[in-house]
């Protein structure tokens, strides 16, 4: 559950150090406070149309969004399918999963620190369409395709993806995991690496891997109401399932695993984990949305707001501001010449909401939102 969190863990680790303390009313306390200016806004663009992968920048002191900011801070394209992005400490890591590439960007400026090309860090077959990041003690890992192959016709799978450990400081490669079939999201708690494998909707080999990263063992687990998972959080001793259904009886939703037994939260299709809460909304086949929630791993509460629904046509991203609690929901477009279906080759937008569900602004972005990552901060002031 702390996916959005990890830039701050980093940045508070030295902040003590600035601290001044000082019993003399004359001389002033600084202190550490977290701030929040913007929001990235990673766009994939349409790989079939040939529009390339884009970053829109909302800036929250101008009240206002700039697309296109990758091209205009490095003169070139990110390529095709950017799918995932977070900042860790005063880098932002994005996967562009056409280019089989990882951009190292100043998580201030935008401009590229490093390409990683999955593919000549991991071999061709195991760097593979990089999809998802994770983050843990100076260590990102990226879930691939790998080796993951699906035949239409048999509506079968073959093959498995992997996770790849990378130095966040030297991006060496420092191992490999074998995953399961089309591995999606994923996450890292007390050394234990979770990946959620979708099995590209096939529904037949559907798992969560649990490795250990100290032993390097791994188990696959499965159960009947996990069938299509495409992200993973671990929050106390439970672990949280985004599961997309099998798009006729079982329903996508989110699945708490709790030992061996497997709960249904609520009905969901789209979701992120924001420290103690699970953000989702509920958009069956690309829709008008039926519901956003709320809902808090700590109390078991979920909360829904149903302001503005027919707004959004087909929402592909919700997610909240760690520090502002503001929600951002991405959008596309229906498509005009093509009622009931999304238009996947034109621009999309976000609406910002304030915490009580309160429509606050909307912004246009690039074609295809597929993740927001927030520009967080830390600045020290004189505390009154």
């Amino acid at each position: 559950m702390k996916k959005q969190l990890l830039s701050l863990a980093v940045m508070m680790m030295g902040a003590t150090l600035f601290t001044a303390c000082n019993d003399s009313d004359s001389t002033p306390t600084i202190v550490p406070v977290f701030t929040s200016d913007g929001a990235y806004v990673i766009c994939g663009g349409n790989e079939w149309a040939s529009i390339n992968s884009s970053v829109t920048y909302i800036d929250y002191n101008a009240s206002s969004a700039a697309q296109s900011q990758f091209v205009a801070k490095n003169g070139r394209s990110l390529g095709m399918t950017a799918n995932d992005a977070l900042i860790y400490g005063t880098k932002m890591y994005i996967v562009v999963s056409g280019e089989n590439t990882i951009e190292v960007v100043d998580a201030k400026t935008l401009k590229s620190i490093r390409q990683i090309k999955t593919t000549d860090l991991m071999g061709a077959e195991k760097g593979n369409m990089p999809r998802h990041l994770a983050i843990e003690g100076g260590v990102v890992y990226v879930s691939t395709y790998g080796s993951s192959s699906s035949d239409w016709a048999t509506y079968t799978t073959s093959g498995n993806g992997y996770v790849a450990a990378i130095d966040t400081t030297s991006y060496s490669l420092l191992n490999t995991y074998t995953a399961g079939s089309y591995p999606e999201g994923l996450d890292v708690y007390n050394s234990i690496l979770y990946v959620a494998n979708s099995d590209y909707s096939m529904c037949s080999k559907a798992s969560i891997s649990v490795i250990n990263l100290t032993t390097g063992t791994s188990e696959e687990f499965t159960d009947s109401k996990i069938v299509n998972p495409t992200n993973v959080a671990v929050a106390g001793n439970g672990i949280y399932v985004q599961d997309m259904g099998n798009y006729n009886d079982v329903m996508g939703g989110i699945r708490r695993i709790s030992g061996t037994t497997v709960t249904t939260l609520f009905d969901a299709t789209h979701c992120s984990f924001i420290g103690s809460n699970i953000y989702a909304c509920n958009s069956i086949y690309g829709t008008i949305p039926t519901e956003f929630y709320v809902y808090s791993i700590l109390t078991g509460v979920k909360e829904s707001f149903t302001t503005g629904l027919d707004r959004f046509f087909s929402p592909n991203v919700i997610t909240a501001d760690p520090i502002t609690g503001r929600i951002y929901i991405a959008s596309y477009n229906e498509n005009a010449d093509n009622p009931g279906y999304a238009n996947y080759s034109t621009n999309g937008y976000v609406a910002e909401y304030s915490q009580d569900g309160k429509l606050l602004k909307t912004y246009d972005c690039g074609v295809g939102p597929n993740a927001i990552v927030f520009n967080t901060g830390l600045k020290y002031v004189e505390q009154k």
